[in-house]
């Protein structure tokens, strides 16, 4: 059998200078790991005042918008009598149309407002033997129309959509 070659015996064994080069490794490692920490700790701002800014201008927000103040929302005008009646005139007209069509439709007048497919808020329907009548009401303001009387509802409805359309907008 061939014999091996034999070590110096001047030679120092690699053990120590694996874990001298592992040791050096580790410093090289732990050192690295601390500058990104030192860099991430100076590039993160501080966040904190951001979030109180942020959280009181959304208290604030809210709250001029459930407060609505008057210098900021301005109250709608007041609707002169003239216009209040122009806008019950086209209420009524728009349901005195449908009650027509239903008519016209089906051969006898509906028993309600609902069934025609209309609107009841602030008036009052009520049928007549071969008519009906219409009450239109708004914040103590009345106008009635009957069917009978001969008045067509045109007629009826008059120049109120010129002067809804004709009104001051704020």
């Amino acid at each position: 059998m061939p014999e091996r070659p034999s070590r110096p015996a001047n030679q120092p064994s690699s053990a120590p200078d694996r874990r001298a080069l592992l040791e050096a490794f580790k410093d090289v490692v732990r050192t690295e790991q601390e500058k990104r920490s030192q860099q991430v700790s100076e590039s993160t701002p501080v966040r904190r005042p951001l979030l109180w800014f942020m959280g009181g201008a959304i208290v604030v927000l809210l709250g001029v918008l459930l407060l609505q103040p008057a210098w900021l929302f301005p109250p709608a005008p007041l609707e002169t009598p003239a216009l209040r009646e122009a806008s019950v005139r086209v209420r009524m007209y728009v349901e005195m149309d449908r009650v027509e069509q239903f008519r016209n439709a089906k051969g006898r007048l509906p028993a309600t407002l609902m069934e025609a497919g209309g609107d009841t808020t602030g008036l009052v329907y009520s049928t007549a033997d071969d008519g009906y009548t219409l009450v239109g009401r708004d914040n103590g303001f009345s106008l009635t129309y009957t069917s009978t009387a001969g008045i067509a509802p045109r007629d009826f409805l008059g120049d109120s959509y010129r002067l809804i359309a004709q009104r001051k907008r704020p």
